[in-house]
């Protein structure tokens, strides 16, 4: 938040004090002191349908006016560049020295490492050590792609459907088919790689965190906990809240999602390339007047964010970042979107057309993981696995 607030004009509150349970003399858990935000209402509310029950997910109003669409868009694009101009060298968590310097020195801290610690019986051994960042877009994947695999391995009920053999052997095919894409560096077509700088990144930012003032301005931002610095193709993908519904949660599920989202993103990118065009003319004042930037910015020579996002959309690319980032919904997303785009027609949309595809070490171990996998659905009691065993459950898979 202090990195953000120093580089960018997107509103933060100022932080003054944080601690964890055991330092909060209250007795009420971890807890954060930083400065109130007087503002009216938050972005989602003032966009989402109220025709809907309230206990049901929110939703965009599909009766919004364009016009005021348009302006709310705009204020989101508007912060998105500006987190998309912040580049690093390395992938992980910013981390504030005794000195106030602040620099990538932490693992990356996403959501869905923290779901897997809570929803699994996981120990958090298994994970990046805290130290750990990544130097290159290859390793991260390779970590969420492991991480996928230690969901399936650790979680001990309902991991598979209904004690499914074929669910079973649908999942561990999934997950080491897209383990070997990784490290065959064959994950993202090249019209999509990276500029070369690696972006600050909210996979929680969205319009809930957006304060308004009652003119509907942007006064503050806030929830950035799951902020780190990512491979540039997560800031490519288009933001999928723009409809304030995940394609998770849609009722009519991805295909409607998809459906409904394309004219909002139309309208989002009209507003963001409008958004580039006069960061661009800022800039260039700016650079006239001698001043210096507090930002990279976009440059003549790099392909506007407008631009990535409608390749990613139009080539589905956004899948792969989702599939990467989701453990739940990686084998939904693998089988329905991403296996024949990589590997050709299968019918069945499953294991079986795939398995020769698999090294012999990854052939060899499916039985006896899949064995396990059904065993331990059958007593319906958590396993707690000793230290000693926990990382060799998983390290045995990784081959």
């Amino acid at each position: 938040m202090r990195y953000i607030a120093t580089h960018t004009t997107i509103p933060i509150p100022h932080v003054y004090h944080y601690g964890t349970a055991a330092e909060n003399p209250t007795g009420i858990g971890p807890f954060i002191i930083m400065d109130y935000i007087d503002h009216n209402q938050s972005m989602c509310y003032e966009v989402l349908d109220r025709s809907l029950p309230a206990d049901k997910p929110p939703i965009l109003d599909p009766n919004i006016s364009e016009e005021k669409l348009e302006y709310l868009y705009a204020q989101m694009a508007n912060i998105l560049l500006q987190l998309f101009s912040l580049k690093f060298p390395r992938i992980g968590s910013l981390v504030e020295e005794e000195d106030k310097t602040i620099s990538v020195k932490g693992r990356p801290l996403i959501a869905n490492m923290s779901d897997v610690a809570v929803h699994t019986n996981m120990p958090v051994s298994v994970l990046p050590k805290p130290s750990q960042t990544f130097a290159t877009e290859d390793e991260w994947y390779s970590a969420l792609a492991d991480l996928h695999m230690a969901q399936l391995s650790y979680q001990h009920n309902d991991a598979i459907v209904d004690e499914d053999e074929d669910d079973a052997r649908d999942k561990y095919v999934a997950r080491q088919l897209f383990r070997n894409l990784v490290k065959e560096k064959r994950l993202f077509p090249r019209t999509s790689e990276s500029d070369g700088g690696f972006r600050l990144f909210c996979e929680d930012f969205r319009p809930v965190s957006a304060l308004l003032d009652e003119d509907l301005k942007i006064v503050g931002v806030i929830d950035w906990e799951f902020t780190y610095v990512a491979p540039a193709q997560f800031s490519f993908d288009p933001p999928w809240w723009l409809l304030l519904d995940h394609p998770d949660h849609w009722t009519l599920g991805y295909e409607d999602w998809m459906k409904t989202y394309e004219p909002r993103l139309q309208t989002f990118l009209r507003v963001l390339e409008a958004e580039e065009k006069k960061m661009a003319v800022a800039s260039l004042a700016d650079k006239v007047e001698g001043l210096s930037l507090t930002t990279d910015g976009n440059t003549d020579t790099e392909i506007p964010l407008s631009q990535r996002m409608r390749e990613s959309w139009e080539k589905r690319t956004w899948m792969v970042s989702l599939a990467a980032r989701k453990s739940w919904s990686f084998d939904y997303i693998w089988w329905k979107y991403l296996d024949e785009s990589y590997f050709g027609p299968n019918e069945d949309q499953d294991h079986k057309a795939r398995l020769e595809l698999l090294s012999e070490p990854q052939r060899k171990l499916m039985d006896p993981f899949v064995a396990r996998k059904l065993e331990e659905g059958k007593d319906g009691e958590k396993v707690n696995f000793g230290d000693e065993d926990s990382p060799s459950l998983l390290e045995e898979l990784l081959v």
